[in-house]
């Protein structure tokens, strides 16, 4: 055997190890996993949870997750904790989240309960940030994407999509006008809704995410909200905010 194939069959035995090593490495290496607040393709932030808007009981803030690479062969779960902020504060659970075998997205809740007579930030916000649980299985992914903030608010307050909202939302402006606390808690006294969310679509009956409603129904909820309005001026004399100006809807 000359040296030529010598040296070929060093570097052929060289480079199959190689191959079997870094099967070997990746099939063990652990998957990351995407977790951000929002909607499946436009992440938040923050999301603000008011108990001022909820009825004693228990509540729920959705998030979203996104394995990255490929889908489990196999069901798997990972788990959040809390790592920061008023935790001493907020009466919060959380599971253990079940990604199915062949999935790899989904949305799954963090689940808020208000006591009887609760009181915590009437006078102020709170915050907890949530991230990643270590697991055996998952490790967290983007740095961008890899905690989820809670802020807690207890009083009537300007919600976050009042004048600025991400397609294919509306702005609650674009219906309601200037926002002032007064006109807030008089929609809200008037058609039963906080903290909703106006989604555009031209669908007849679209499938929407909870508190979510058309721009056909804000339509609707402009229009009862002035009738209500007109009545409440002729009855009491015209509706003053809190900065002494008078409410109007557009």
């Amino acid at each position: 055997m000359n040296m030529f194939k010598i040296l070929l069959m060093i570097v052929g035995t060289g480079l199959f190890a190689c191959t079997k090593n870094e099967e070997l490495y990746f099939s063990k290496e652990k998957r990351g996993i995407n977790i951000w607040l929002g909607t499946s393709t436009a992440p938040v932030d923050s999301v603000t949870y008011n108990f001022s808007y909820v009825v004693t009981g228990k509540d729920s803030v959705m998030f979203n997750y996104r394995v990255a690479g490929y889908p489990p062969d196999h069901d798997t779960e990972f788990e959040l904790q809390a790592v920061s902020g008023d935790t001493n504060l907020v009466y919060y659970s959380l599971g253990k989240y079940t990604i199915k075998a062949g999935e790899y997205q989904g949305t799954a809740p963090i689940y808020i309960e208000k006591p009887a007579g609760y009181s915590e930030f009437q006078n102020g916000s709170g915050k907890i940030v949530f991230r990643l649980k270590p697991s055996d299985e998952y490790e967290e992914g983007a740095l961008e994407l890899s905690t989820l903030n809670l802020a807690f608010k207890n009083y009537v307050a300007k919600p976050d999509n009042w004048d600025a909202a991400t397609y294919p939302y509306f702005a609650m402006s674009r219906y309601f006008g200037t926002y002032s606390n007064v006109k807030y808690s008089f929609i809200i006294q008037t058609t039963g809704l906080v903290n909703f969310k106006i989604y555009y679509t031209v669908a007849k009956d679209p499938a929407l995410e909870t508190n979510t409603i058309t721009s056909t129904n804000a339509a609707a909820l402009q229009v009862q909200c002035k009738l209500a309005l007109k009545t409440y001026n002729e009855e009491h004399g015209a509706l003053m905010d809190e900065n002494n100006n008078q409410v109007v809807f557009p």
